[in-house]
């Protein structure tokens, strides 16, 4: 099958194996120029090719040769969604011989660990599982390098192997300095010259003086026969906006006859806000949206239908500009500009090349680009002319290099000789350069280094996130620079140092006694930089006044969390109530909620505060939108969300519910158990919950029944609050007043 001349036959083996699980039956051109090459031979390789020539087979071919050998290989991706597709992938061909994991312990067990670069990076530093002794690391489309988000990462994930000694094997669609990037990675390079199996059209659009949904609107009706679409926009608002534009003309309608509005329904277990509201109706014109704020399940799901044909126009950010293989056979680059800044080539190219991958049964795809300057976008962006830009080290930013020194010492990095041997594997010491401008020399490479990494400590050290032995040329970490590893090890916030440096002034100011959950929250959103809106209602404002938060935008955030949202009011009400979108208060919410429980390590740092008991639950309730008696039943009962225990809250609340002649005041769980002990009957239980209680099926049902006969729950769980508004279902106060705590110290 691979009929490669000169491989050797235990190599051939490997390669028809691999070849014969996915089902190939002959080599392309990039795979047999790789053979050839020797990439299955020891030392490190970098592979450079087009999109859909075979560089994941190739890939795999190496990884297998490794594990034949008694090694252990870690396959490293951008991105946790690519996570199981590549643990798939390999195992088409080696889940009966091989451990192939992914997950927390996979380092600890695994033969092959699937990741991504940043838990890999961390691995490292912590020896997880003897990461250190890994045999191999795949890099799979490391040219994410390339971008601020997750390029760090990745540069320090291979400096962290090469540093290591473990062998590399990297591949990438896109590259400008491919050869820089191989001496830096001590690699052979193998660049293919086939291109792309799929060749992709490009042209330009024209704007003119139209703005740039009527012009997208118009072209997208001209070009209907192009479909399916992916436009990439710039802004959220933008691709709201444009969606709904080109949604209005239902060029689209007839591709799907379903009932959006009822799934959409389901989808959002009944947190149907006014946005979600529109994106269904678009949806029912063959067009969806899609980025970050969405909630996950939806976002999800819009994928599922354009990837089965459901949606033929798909608006996005740049949210799924990697990774994203669907029948997409025209990609729309509906702003090629931020502000007054053309977008990067290397962007660029990565966008059009989710058009026409193969598979999908295409002969050509296309790239159309809505522009101001045609000439000027032919010429930086389109085939021939087009000049990918070198990748560049991303640790030349001060914030990265003083996060990289603190990761380090936090680590046992702690001695200038392991630091400075450290960051001479990243990229940084590669394109450090000699002469400046003008023909000036620089000092040499080492003065410099030496230069930057003490001025780096000294920052470091006034800020009190290390120290500096006085007997010892060593550092060690400060409790807050260990709380501050912990913090970023432990949660996706972006949280700068000295960002984190004013949460502990202020904790520190404050003191154990002061500590409120309004607060913290509070502080949480400035931390976590999760800001809703600058707008609110006059009843909004009024207790941000009274409780003496600025009304601003993080102000809004918390105060609908802490007032709202974890009253489990619906978002509809919520949006009536405080005059903000409620479409992506959930996806706030979750990010919140991560940095809120990563906010315990800086509290443990801190010798003048105590971690307060109810963190933890006053995190969950935050992340599920939750009442504090709730948190046991949504915790314990799958599939009994906000939604679910709400409605269950208010039909327990009835005052003719059946069966119970009298319900206790009291918490959600007291009046739960009344109803089960009046009843008497755990099928007739099952059968009223599942005939009364709006999105409770018979499986839910049957869950609560199962936790109400054989659990309990902690006395903390028996205590009710009035989280300091009052929903227009409670009996306790009208849709148009809010009534304070019953507990000042629940602020």
């Amino acid at each position: 099958m691979s009929d490669i001349p000169d491989l050797p036959a235990e190599d051939a083996d490997i390669v028809d194996e691999i070849m014969s699980a996915h089902g190939y039956d002959s080599l392309k051109k990039t795979q047999q120029l790789a053979f050839e090459d020797g990439i299955l031979a020891p030392g490190n390789h970098l592979l450079v090719a087009e999109t859909g020539n075979g560089k994941t087979l190739c890939a795999e071919a190496v990884t297998k040769k490794q594990l034949d050998q008694g090694g252990r290989v870690a396959y490293l991706v951008p991105s946790r969604q690519l996570v199981r597709d590549k643990r798939e992938s390999m195992q088409e061909w080696g889940s009966d011989e091989y451990r192939i994991y992914s997950g927390p312990s996979a380092y600890q067990s695994g033969d092959v660990i699937v990741a991504t670069f940043d838990s890999f990076y961390r691995a490292i530093l912590q020896d997880k599982g003897s990461a250190r002794n890994l045999d191999l690391v795949v890099l799979d489309d490391f040219h994410e390098i390339y971008g601020g988000f997750r390029g760090p990462g990745i540069e320090k994930a291979i400096a962290a192997a090469m540093y290591e000694g473990i062998e590399i094997f990297s591949m990438s669609a896109t590259l400008g300095n491919p050869q820089e990037l191989a001496d830096w990675m001590d690699a052979d390079l193998t660049v293919s010259p086939e291109g792309r199996e799929i060749e992709i059209k490009e042209e330009v659009v024209g704007v003119g003086p139209q703005e740039k949904k009527d012009a997208l609107t118009n072209f997208i009706r001209s070009e209907q026969d192009k479909a399916p679409f992916l436009v990439f926009n710039y802004a959220k608002s933008w691709t709201e906006s444009r969606a709904e534009e080109v949604a209005k003309t239902r060029i689209f309608a007839d591709a799907s006859d379903r009932n959006f509005m009822e799934e959409m329904e389901r989808k959002s277990q009944g947190e149907l806000t006014s946005t979600l509201e529109d994106l269904a109706r678009m949806m029912d014109g063959g067009v969806a949206f899609h980025h970050s704020d969405l909630p996950q399940n939806v976002k999800e799901w819009i994928v599922d239908l354009y990837e089965e044909g459901e949606i033929k126009c798909l608006f996005a950010t740049t949210t799924i500009a990697y990774g994203f293989d669907a029948p997409v056979q025209s990609v729309i680059v509906a702003d090629i500009k931020r502000g007054p800044d053309f977008v990067g080539v290397y962007e660029y190219v990565q966008w059009i090349g989710r058009a026409a991958r193969p598979g999908y049964g295409y002969d050509e795809g296309y790239a159309f680009t809505l522009t101001d300057d045609p000439e000027e976008t032919i010429e930086r962006y389109f085939e021939p002319h087009r000049e990918l830009e070198p990748v560049t080290t991303h640790i030349e930013n001060d914030e990265r290099f003083r996060w990289l020194l603190l990761e380090l010492v936090t680590t046992g990095w702690d001695t200038p000789h392991e630091i400075e041997a450290f960051v001479k594997e990243m990229l940084y010491w590669q394109q450090m350069k000699q002469i400046g401008a003008w023909g000036r020399e620089h000092s040499s490479k080492d003065e410099r280094l030496n230069s930057r990494l003490r001025e780096t400590a000294d920052w470091l050290l006034d800020l009190d996130f290390i120290t500096e032995k006085d007997t010892a040329r060593q550092f060690q970490p400060t409790p807050l620079g260990e709380g501050t590893i912990e913090f970023a090890f432990n949660s996706f916030s972006n949280a700068t140092l000295a960002g984190i440096r004013n949460f502990y002034d202020w904790l520190e100011d404050l003191g154990t006694g002061n500590l409120t959950r309004l607060n913290l929250v509070y502080q949480t959103t400035i931390l976590a930089d999760r800001k809703i809106d600058r707008n609110c209602s006059d009843e909004l404002e009024g207790l941000l006044q009274e409780h003496e938060l600025p009304v601003d935008e993080y102000g809004i955030t918390a105060g609908i969390l802490r007032w709202y949202w974890i009253k489990n009011l619906d978002t509809r009400e919520i949006e009536q109530r405080t005059g903000v979108d409620g479409a992506y208060i959930s996806s706030d919410a979750r990010k919140v909620a991560d940095t809120l429980d990563a906010t315990k390590y800086l509290i443990d740092a801190s010798p003048e505060v105590h971690r307060p008991e109810w963190l933890d639950i006053m995190t969950f309730r935050v992340e599920r939108g939750v009442r504090r008696d709730e948190v046991p039943l949504v915790e314990n009962i799958r599939g009994l969300g906000r939604h679910r225990v709400r409605k269950l809250r208010e039909y327990l609340a009835r005052p003719d519910i059946a069966g119970v002649d009298e319900m206790p005041d009291g918490s959600l769980w007291e009046q739960l158990t009344a109803f089960y002990d009046g009843l008497d009957n755990p099928d007739f239980f099952v059968d009223t919950l599942s005939g009364n209680v709006s999105g409770v099926g018979k499986r839910t049902a049957d869950r609560i029944e199962e936790f109400v006969s054989d659990g309990s729950v902690d006395d903390e769980y028996l205590e009710t609050d009035d989280e300091g508004v009052s929903s227009t279902n409670d009996s306790s106060g009208s849709s148009g007043d809010y009534t304070r705590g019953t507990s000042l110290d629940d602020f």
